[in-house]
């Protein structure tokens, strides 16, 4: 299929990941039912997972709207399932291992297990949009210009500029934009290389441990070091077995 870029599916996209995402990522605009969730034990859980949910409905109901005008390469779990699930399961495991600490929390290492489970699927919600569906669909557009256009995509996707008492102007051009083009192109290129989102999640995670896992510093850098000791680890062991797609 020749590789082609459509305004459309772009926008269609968009429009669904921002319209249904932007009422539990701007404060001023959270239903009252949302809020109220945070009243809940578990609540959190759901609070996390709705945030992402634009791109996870944007992009698996563009893969279905448009599945004949655009050649799908990368899906769940892409060349290897192996690679996937080491790839997915390393942050979670070492998250795990390493333990989250908190007021009322019993035991660290399960709530550490709970916490690094809903990040990656927050993750893989994301990711789902963002490499499942848009970046295949852009292909028509030559990098770098793909990933710049995605990343600043994704950044305004974000909202924060909508909540300047969270996040300055100045914090997202600075640094969140720069980040979210960074992170297109690294992301984009490991998803493209393994045709997986999962993949492209655990890449994605590395930027969610360091911006929102409720641990300190130390623990952060020890989790992501061991978690790139396991992905080379693996990749070196495994690439050779993986076929070309």
């Amino acid at each position: 299929m020749k590789k082609f870029f459509s305004v459309q599916q772009v926008i269609v996209y968009y429009v669904i990941a921002v319209a249904l995402s932007m009422f539990f990522r701007v404060p001023g605009l959270n239903p009252e039912w949302y809020i109220n969730l945070q009243n809940y034990k578990s609540g959190w859980i759901l609070v996390s997972l709705l945030r992402a949910s634009g791109p996870l409905a944007g992009g698996i109901l563009c893969i279905v709207i448009f599945r004949n005008k655009y050649e799908r390469l990368i899906t769940l779990t892409g060349k290897s399932l192996a690679i996937s699930a080491i790839y997915f399961g390393a942050p979670l495991l070492l998250i795990s291992i390493m333990g989250i600490s908190g007021s009322g929390v019993e035991n660290s290492h399960s709530f550490g297990f709970l916490s690094g489970l809903v990040l990656m699927i927050y993750c893989l919600f994301e990711e789902t949009g963002w490499r499942g569906f848009l970046f295949d669909s852009m292909r028509g557009i030559p990098n770098p210009l793909r990933f710049i256009f995605i990343g600043t995509l994704w950044y305004l996707w974000h909202l924060n500029f909508l909540s300047p008492e969270l996040h300055s102007l100045k914090f997202g051009l600075l640094v969140h934009l720069p980040s979210c083009i960074l992170g297109s192109w690294i992301i984009g290129n490991m998803a493209d290389k393994y045709k997986s989102v999962m993949v492209a999640a655990a890449i994605h995670s590395i930027f969610n441990i360091f911006f929102d896992l409720q641990t300190d510093m130390k623990s952060k850098l020890i989790i992501v070091t061991a978690v790139f000791v396991i992905w080379i680890s693996s990749s070196y062991v495994l690439d050779k077995k993986v076929k070309p797609v």
